[in-house]
């Protein structure tokens, strides 16, 4: 499944045939949409007074700061959390100590990776696109929104993708298709792109084009400030979000999607945030993968949700420094364990800078 989220009265220059579109809007479903803190009314995340859990204990260190991106998880005891809740009943705690100022802007920077087929037929092979996305948004009318986009080249995602494309001539572009095989007019490139800023032509965000995502729906400011930080009612609020009373989906499944959406990147308070984690450790079908690494090899602990349908089954993994409770990396696996996309998001937090404008 797939979500596509750019009103097509808003379509900027990158989604004509000769650009490359938003990876965000076009990542595979769930949306990802973090994390070194921002220098300007930076998010001072506190240690937790006590780690100990029920479910499953963790004893933490503190962070320290760093213009590096997020510091890598790490434990002052080799004990390590037993269970999917008891890592995030821990974020949750260090969560609620974080301290966050409110700045003209909330900007996010992240990093997006895409697995896609292409070849010819009898020889197809997998690609891995990747694009960043840096978007200022204004949390008044004192400012427009705006994204800063850059692609990153895309190249044959394992040694046996390596192998098929030489076979097929070593191409350094290739045609996009949709999911009917039908061509699209876009291409993937292997060359890096140029920089572009795109207006979103907005004052404060609103839900509309480059309005932040909750669960695959835009959402304003005004609503995540208005979301409750106790747990039960944050998550009839989500589910009102979320669900479409003509096509209901799972309740678990929504209320993964949209708690590691608040997690992960989105301006809330840290009691919201810490109600975000809460209520994911109540979801059953949330499973502990145990330490795990990013795309940039960042250290944390994972938790997984599996989606199974007729087709097989997608994992989505969230990876959490479980020192400080920030999530700072998304991925999705097939069946076979795959990967097929990934979202790193090294920067999220409020500033009062300028937007850049080259």
């Amino acid at each position: 499944m797939s979500v596509d989220k750019m009103l097509a009265d808003a379509r900027p220059r990158r989604l004509d045939p000769d650009h490359r579109p938003d990876p965000a809007p076009l990542m595979a479903h769930p949306r990802p949409s973090p994390v070194r803190r921002p220098r300007v009314r930076r998010a001072v995340l506190v240690p937790a007074v006590a780690a100990a859990v029920a479910a499953g204990a963790v004893v933490l260190g503190t962070q320290t700061e760093s213009d590096n991106g997020p510091p890598a998880a790490h434990t002052t005891s080799p004990q390590a959390p037993r269970s999917a809740s008891g890592l995030l009943l821990v974020a949750a705690e260090r969560s609620a100590a974080a301290q966050v100022d409110e700045g003209r802007y909330w900007v996010t920077r992240s990093e997006f990776g895409t697995r896609y087929e292409v070849g010819p037929e009898g020889g197809r092979y997998a690609i891995l696109s990747r694009d960043t996305a840096e978007r200022w948004l204004s949390t008044g009318p004192d400012g427009p929104s705006l994204a800063v986009y850059e692609h990153l080249g895309a190249a044959p995602a394992g040694p046996a993708d390596e192998t098929a494309w030489r076979a097929d001539g070593s191409p350094t572009r290739w045609p996009e298709v949709d999911a009917e095989g039908t061509p699209t007019g876009r291409f993937h490139e292997s060359a890096p792109g140029p920089r572009e800023i795109v207006g979103y032509g907005v004052a404060s965000f609103e839900p509309t084009t480059g309005a932040p995502m909750l669960g695959g729906n835009p959402v304003s400011k005004a609503a995540l400030d208005a979301l409750p930080s106790e747990p039960a009612a944050l998550r009839a609020a989500l589910l009102h979000h979320r669900q479409n009373p003509a096509a209901p989906l799972p309740e678990d499944w929504v209320l993964f999607w949209t708690t590691r959406d608040l997690v992960l990147n989105l301006p809330v308070s840290p009691a919201v945030r810490a109600a975000a984690y809460r209520v994911m450790a109540g979801l059953e079908e949330v499973t502990l993968l145990g330490p795990a690494t990013d795309q940039r090899g960042r250290a944390g602990e994972a938790v997984a949700f599996v989606e199974h349908d007729r087709g097989g089954s997608t994992e989505y993994r969230l990876i959490i420094d479980p020192a400080t409770g920030q999530a700072f990396a998304t991925e999705q696996r097939d069946t076979a364990g795959e990967l097929t996309y990934y979202e790193l998001v090294d920067d999220a937090g409020f500033r009062d800078e300028t937007p850049p404008t080259e």
